[in-house]
């Protein structure tokens, strides 16, 4: 059987895939190189998505929940979808967020954040947010799964990995170490087509829900862009808590719209 290491797309892909979720793969970062694992986050993400999507295919195939309102039902669902995400990622994202949520309101320059946001205590803010954006994902899943607009899941997933590829590939690391300067720099081709495949895909099943939906994943990408770069501005550049957070806060921000205007 080949190494994949030995092929530089199928490496980069598996440190994406390890680097983005709990699967372990067979491939180590290289000493020599900066691995372009930046245009793989969507094929990440499509993963987790995937899961998710089979998930409430099945629980809906066994009349879980039922009929087309919010119920007690959907509402579990949504929470265990949630906690399921959470552990598929070993909490990596959420780590990120209350990191980048008390550093960013904790100080006022980006030194002094980015010295907060190392620190491995949670503080106030960092518990603030955790709730708050949980509560948001369980909202919007809830009226998703009662909808039955699954594929939303699904596509909200994607394209909160690509906010990580846009603070990569458009954004500068605020440190010379760390994961942010390691995943940041310009993109291969292998990489770039990979990311375009993934784009055109999640359009695709976009237009197949309607032009409303359509819609509404043009504004989760226009949303996927501005993050990092709102949340860079703060801390000098991109780091890799930078990075997971945005992760979340798109994700979020993409359920809510999609079932906003399901």
């Amino acid at each position: 059987m080949k190494d994949v290491s030995t092929s530089r797309p199928l490496r980069d892909l598996s440190l994406a895939v390890t680097l983005l979720t709990a699967v372990p793969l067979p491939a180590r970062w290289p000493a020599d190189e900066r691995p372009d694992v930046a245009g793989y986050f969507p094929l990440a993400g499509a993963l987790l998505g995937s899961v998710g999507y089979v998930f409430l295919a099945l629980a809906a195939r066994l009349g879980v929940p039922g009929g087309t309102r919010v119920s007690l039902e959907s509402v579990m669902l949504a929470v265990l979808l949630v906690t399921m995400w959470a552990m598929l990622t070993r909490m990596l994202h959420w780590d990120a967020l209350a990191d980048v949520a008390d550093a960013y309101w904790g100080a006022h320059e980006p030194s002094m954040r980015l010295e907060i946001a190392s620190d491995p205590h949670v503080g106030a803010f960092g518990v603030a947010g955790i709730v708050l954006v949980a509560l948001v994902q369980v909202a919007a899943l809830s009226l998703l799964i009662a909808n039955g607009f699954l594929v939303a899941v699904a596509v909200a997933v994607v394209i909160a990995r690509y906010a990580a590829l846009f603070g990569a590939w458009l954004g500068s690391p605020a440190k010379q170490t760390g994961l942010g300067a390691v995943v940041a720099g310009r993109p291969r081709p292998a990489s770039v087509v990979a990311a375009t495949l993934v784009f055109l895909a999640t359009l695709s099943l976009s237009w197949a829900s309607g032009p409303g939906a359509f819609a509404a994943v043009v504004v989760c990408l226009v949303v996927a862009l501005g993050v990092p770069h709102v949340l860079a501005s703060r801390f000098g550049g991109i780091t890799g808590d930078v990075l997971g957070a945005s992760i979340l806060l798109t994700e979020t921000a993409s359920l809510a719209i999609l079932a906003w205007v399901r």
